[in-house]
């Protein structure tokens, strides 16, 4: 392993992917250092929505520079992504809810965004076959999906192919700095020396951050996924129904889960971090809950000491909690409810993630000038693989250029300590 690199990256996610292909392809030797398989997380785990519709109004300019992006993605990077633009459906069950999202449809007509309003009879035209019981639904015609277990390790590929370095099974143990500036990190086979360090290591970006000065609010949440065999209808549309997320593969298979409902496993960080979460928990108390369990001591003593946040970094390689039964069964019942066809329809896999998320929701990317050099993409919030490609160009223009081509003053990390209103303002 080369003891030197133009930049590194932390973490092997979609975020980290596209950062190290935007840079590649800039001309730079980017080396990605990831603690397990790439995209072995988050970024392989969710539900594979490329969704521009109901996000937070600072997300939305990347989110369509992202749909853009995933539009020509698969010729870019010369891979099949299984990407598919067919819009997406989320129901309004009730006239308050249809309210939210018609404030919402607003902002979104301010950024020239096809979202709109559809009623019943228009529903069951887009979606043949779907109980009819909903009020009305938010309809994006331009939002697509992809196959998340394809998506992050092509990328890698292709940045690979550009001359990128990618060290799968590594783990960062700590990022150096000297003199108000990066220095390079320490891995588990060596230290290697950059002038411009990238943390994209998702759910673990807080603990590692934390051990060079720098406080980022984060914590984790436990989302749960299902897949359906193979089914004997098409479902072209993706969405959320009833109260279950659902979104059909190439196979006919169906990834669904619980739109309604994530569990929060309780870490020392969220006692720790309660006071800046208090906001979030109280507008989404009805949708998390709150989970005493074994992950309380798992990542208890790392919080205190470096050489036992290092020891847990190399014991979760991949972190693989469990899935939620009750929230297999309650995906599976509502999605044989909003589809009376599919009533017999098995489940063939489950699986769980964490996710990490910040108190407003959305993600932090910000170049900082204390420490000079580093570089943060991260807190994405259950948003990020539609938006990864974005967020990997914008890192690519923060390290080379210095500045990015849109707006990020909405998504700095200092909009935690600055005195900003802390809100989340998403509708979906």
């Amino acid at each position: 392993m080369d003891d030197k690199a133009d930049v590194i990256i932390i973490g092997g996610g979609i975020v980290g992917c596209a950062a190290a292909y935007y840079l590649a392809k800039r001309g730079v030797r980017p080396v990605l250092f990831e603690k397990g398989r790439i995209a072995g997380e988050q970024s392989s785990r969710n539900w594979g929505f490329v969704r521009q519709q109901g996000r937070d109004p600072a997300e939305i300019p990347l989110m369509m520079a992202s749909n853009r992006i995933w539009q020509g993605l698969e010729k870019d990077i010369e891979a099949d992504l299984d990407w598919t633009q067919e819009g997406n459906l989320v129901a309004a069950e009730t006239k308050e809810r249809l309210g939210e999202f018609e404030e919402w449809l607003e902002i979104a007509k301010l950024h020239q965004l096809d979202s709109r309003i559809v009623t019943p009879r228009e529903i069951e035209r887009l979606i043949p076959g779907i109980r009819p019981n909903a009020v009305g639904a938010l309809y994006t015609p331009s939002d697509g999906h992809a196959e998340p277990e394809k998506a992050a390790p092509a990328i890698a590929r292709a940045a690979e192919r550009l001359g990128a370095v990618v060290h799968a099974n590594c783990a960062v143990l700590g990022i150096e700095r000297s003199g108000g500036a990066v220095s390079g990190v320490v891995t588990e086979r060596g230290a290697v020396r950059a002038g411009a360090v990238v943390c994209a290591s998702g759910a673990w970006a807080s603990r590692l951050l934390r051990t060079i000065g720098v406080n980022l609010p984060q914590l984790w949440m436990r989302g749960t996924v299902a897949r359906t065999a193979p089914v004997p209808r098409t479902v072209s549309k993706m969405g959320v129904w009833s109260g279950v997320a659902f979104r059909q593969r190439r196979d006919g298979s169906l990834n669904i889960a619980a739109g309604t409902t994530a569990d929060h496993d309780v870490m020392l960080d969220s006692l720790l971090q309660a006071p800046a979460f208090l906001s979030a928990f109280r507008k989404h108390s009805s949708y998390l809950k709150l989970h005493f369990n074994k992950a309380l001591t798992q990542h208890f003593a790392g919080r205190f000491s470096q050489a036992a946040f290092e020891r847990e970094l190399l014991r979760f390689r991949t972190l693989d909690p469990p899935a939620n039964p009750r929230l297999v069964a309650e995906a599976t019942a509502k999605l044989r409810y909003a589809f009376p066809d599919l009533a017999s329809v098995p489940i063939a896999k489950t699986w769980a993630g964490y996710i990490d998320f910040t108190p407003d929701l959305i993600p932090v990317i910000d170049r900082l000038d204390d420490p000079r050099g580093l570089v943060i993409a991260t807190g994405l919030s259950g948003h990020g693989f539609g938006m990864g490609p974005i967020m990997g160009k914008l890192v690519s223009e923060l390290v080379i250029d210095g500045k990015p081509s849109l707006d990020l003053h909405a998504l700095r990390l200092a909009r935690f300590s600055d005195g900003t209103k802390i809100e989340s303002r998403n509708v979906i």
